[in-house]
């Protein structure tokens, strides 16, 4: 059979700004951890702002999952049932009425996103705490963000996987769509922080840099993934998944892929970054670049996600 013949759950507005939030608060956690391991005082400015990211970014996620469930039981149900039998999912772990599937995406994004949250509120906290020169726990502090971070790469990649567990056009087979989204996930993060960097301006002149280095190299990262997600995707011979790639590259969808996704989200940014003009203009012209890596950072996502829905029809 054809991939994408099967009838799959459309993916509305409100779920593509999920996968957008989720994996920027992912990235911006991983990043902020980094930065607290390679040295807490001389990159406080990036831990600092990378936790705070990361948990405003994350508190809206729950609550759109439940609007696009309509019923708050509904996002419960992904995570306990109130008569636990085998018969809820094959090596299905329970607890109680806890359960988890690992076979299931739904199921394992939902404790992810739960396990992520209350890493990225613990971090924020602590982070508050010694900001207001209150006793802090580093080490802690630490540890929280290793566990986290583990669950920030999780959560910025699955979505590309839960894609393609989907039966529509682009997503079945394309192999690279979770490392693409977790390639955005590190770059939308970075530049979130980069963006509140350079609102201080140069009194945050050395982070800025650097963070907006990091940015670069995902942003490298992200075109490479992006290109063998279309190479893999158009080497599989298949009519359906030919038609949603036609729609992307070359129809409806297509200025929005190539004048959002690549030249607005990774071309300009790193013309900006290696041509020089981050250095000779400032803060300015980083917040511009992270800005244009935001926008595009969403575009990429919900213009790979379109096409793919727009295909199957």
């Amino acid at each position: 059979m054809e991939p994408g013949l099967l009838k799959s759950a459309d993916w509305p507005l409100l779920i593509d700004i999920y996968f957008f939030l989720a994996g920027m608060a992912g990235g911006a956690f991983v990043i902020a951890t980094i930065a607290h391991l390679l040295g807490g005082v001389r990159y406080r400015d990036v831990v600092r702002v990378g936790y705070y990211v990361a948990f405003l970014a994350i508190v809206p996620c729950p609550i759109l999952l439940i609007v696009d469930l309509g019923l708050p039981t509904r996002f419960l149900h992904m995570l306990m049932v109130s008569k636990p039998s085998a018969a809820i999912g094959m090596d299905a772990v329970t607890v109680g009425p806890f359960h988890l599937k690992p076979y299931s995406p739904m199921n394992v994004g939902a404790w992810a996103l739960l396990a992520f949250s209350a890493c990225a509120f613990l971090t924020a906290l602590d982070t508050f705490l010694e900001h207001r020169g209150r006793p802090s726990m580093p080490g802690l502090r630490l540890v929280i963000g290793l566990i986290g971070g583990v669950f920030g790469f999780f959560l910025a990649a699955y979505p590309g996987v839960l894609l393609g567990a989907t039966a529509r056009p682009l997503f079945v087979n394309a192999h690279w769509l979770g490392a693409l989204f977790l390639a955005i996930g590190a770059s939308t993060g970075g530049a979130a922080i980069a963006l509140i960097l350079s609102l201080r301006g140069t009194a945050t002149g050395e982070a800025l840099s650097r963070v907006m280095r990091v940015t670069a190299f995902a942003l490298v990262l992200q075109l490479v993934a992006l290109i063998l997600f279309v190479v893999s995707v158009k080497a599989s011979g298949s009519a359906g998944l030919g038609k949603a790639l036609g729609l992307l590259l070359a129809g409806p969808y297509s200025p929005m892929f190539w004048g959002g996704a690549v030249l607005v989200g990774v071309v300009v940014p790193l013309a900006l970054q290696f041509g020089g003009a981050l250095k000779r203009r400032g803060p300015a012209m980083a917040g511009l670049a992270a800005v244009l890596v935001l926008a595009g950072g969403f575009i990429t996502k919900w213009v790979i996600i379109a096409a793919g829905q727009a295909g199957g029809t």
